[in-house]
């Protein structure tokens, strides 16, 4: 499988996820700035025909060479508001997701089959 294709699975899977009410929030897998450029577009178009919402964010606290992008995706625009809210008050995901672990967990009572249940199961949550 060719990367732009895993990638763009990976973004089906959050979304199906978030649709379904398992996830509030999902970012997406990191993305290197060609990588964004490259597949913007039919991502952002994805994540709309879910009926979703995205903010793409540049992660600018960590340094230059470590650098990437990724869009958040959510069904509601207070979810992503929660999280900018974390942002702005200083906390940064590459460092902990502790303090988003409440946008970014998953429920299990909401139990729907989706293509996340596979990534998941590669990328426990600690």
């Amino acid at each position: 499988m060719d990367k732009k294709s895993f990638i763009l699975g990976m973004i089906t899977a959050f979304c199906e996820c978030a649709a379904a009410g398992c996830k509030q929030l999902a970012l997406s897998p990191p993305l290197s700035r060609e990588d964004y450029t490259a597949l913007h577009a039919e991502a952002e178009a994805l994540i709309q025909k879910h009926g979703l919402l995205f903010y793409h964010e540049e992660n600018l606290d960590i340094p230059r060479e470590e650098r990437f992008e990724w869009l958040l995706i959510a069904a509601r625009q207070d979810t992503i508001d929660q999280y900018l809210a974390l942002r702005r008050a200083g906390f940064s995901p590459v460092r902990s997701l502790r303090p988003f672990s409440g946008l970014l967990s998953y429920d299990e009572s909401q139990g729907v089959p989706t293509r996340y249940d596979a990534y998941r199961a590669y990328f426990p949550m600690k």
